[in-house]
């Protein structure tokens, strides 16, 4: 990576991003996702099948590549993920159906 070429717009984007506040770094990912949802809306069915294509070869040679080590801590934070998530929508349900009562 010592090698490699970094342009100088790149390498001031990055200080940049280093340096902004916590305000400043929220309002440049929603612009970011904003941009993102929006490209994905203009794409049509072809474009969309070949990203996804693109997408599903990235994940496959992705973890094709992982080591166990890798792939434990993946499956065990997938777990923890997974409950987290149930245990908020069963809260949820529990909430609601207390206030139904």
């Amino acid at each position: 990576m010592e090698n490699k070429f970094i342009s100088r717009d790149a390498l001031r984007k990055r200080k940049a991003r280093e340096n902004e506040t916590p305000n400043q770094c929220e309002t440049r990912l929603a612009k970011q996702r904003e941009s993102r949802q929006q490209k994905k809306a203009r794409e049509d069915a072809e474009e969309r099948e070949a990203r996804v294509a693109r997408d599903k070869e990235r994940k496959r040679v992705k973890l094709a590549a992982e080591t166990n080590e890798q792939r434990e801590k993946r499956l065990s934070y997938y777990c923890e993920r997974r409950n987290y998530l149930k245990n908020i929508q069963n809260t949820t349900d529990q909430d609601l159906n207390s206030q139904r009562q």
